[in-house]
């Protein structure tokens, strides 16, 4: 993995390139996280403001502004004095993001299965089987899409405050998903867990929904630390499986 790589272009002091009409703070955000989020901005790479501006047809003004919010989001590092880089990967992120993810999605669906409706059934069925078709036709983009549309489903009576911090850290998510070879051949092989998901989820037993969630979320943490940091000890996962009742090693 490059973790040295520099988005470069221009000299940094070169003069604020020009806007195309879409040169707006929430815009510029958009745009790079995705770009980090999907890969194509790699973990570790140095970004050159003027380059980056200039690919993405925007002056620099709003572009630092995106930076510093992709800063609180820890999606980017910024030192004094030095170029922001894309944050490298981090064992200890990865597992606080999946202890975070565990503890809030258990809350999430076991406030959500006492509340759910036919339609929300219906809509996470269907979810389930868009998820199996892109699967089979190894359509990553259009999978992982539909996996977060599922895992929004299994929390969408949680409240809007939890609901948005779920769905966040699930996107950031999709970049470590992105940069693990285990979980993108295991698409098929992960359906099973998610159809007993929404199976616990259909008969209204909000315990085993919880539980096997968390399991579900685990075993990706696993997987993305197997490939990254295979010494790692997940002590923050761990602790958050004990904390809503799983027995761990």
């Amino acid at each position: 993995m490059a973790t040295s790589q520099e988005v470069t272009g221009a000299p940094e002091d070169d003069l604020d390139i020009g806007s195309d009409g879409q040169d707006t703070v929430e815009h510029v955000y958009h745009e790079l996280r995705t770009m980090i989020l999907e890969g194509s901005l790699e973990p570790g790479a140095i970004v050159s403001q003027v380059s980056l501006a200039g690919r993405l047809g925007v002056s620099r003004t709003p572009l630092r502004e995106a930076l510093r919010l992709l800063q609180h989001e820890g999606l980017v590092e910024s030192e004094q004095r030095r170029r922001p880089r894309i944050t490298p990967i981090d064992p200890e992120g990865i597992d606080a993001l999946y202890a975070e993810r565990i503890s809030t999605e258990a809350l999430g669906i076991t406030l959500t299965v006492p509340l759910f409706q036919k339609s929300d059934l219906d809509a996470l069925a269907a979810t389930l089987k868009d998820m199996s078709a892109f699967a089979a036709n190894h359509q990553l983009d259009q999978w992982q899409a539909s996996h977060l549309r599922f895992h929004q489903l299994l929390v969408i009576h949680a409240g809007n405050h939890l609901r948005a911090k779920i769905t966040g850290s699930a996107e950031r998510s999709q970049r470590y998903i992105r940069l693990c070879p285990q979980l993108q051949n295991a698409w098929s092989a992960s359906q099973p867990e998610h159809a007993a998901i929404a199976d616990a989820c259909a008969q209204g037993d909000t315990a085993v929904a919880a539980h096997l969630l968390a399991r579900h979320l685990a075993r990706s943490a696993l997987s993305i630390l197997a490939t990254h940091a295979p010494e790692y000890e997940p002590r923050a996962v761990r602790a958050a499986l004990r904390l809503i009742g799983i027995s761990v090693k």
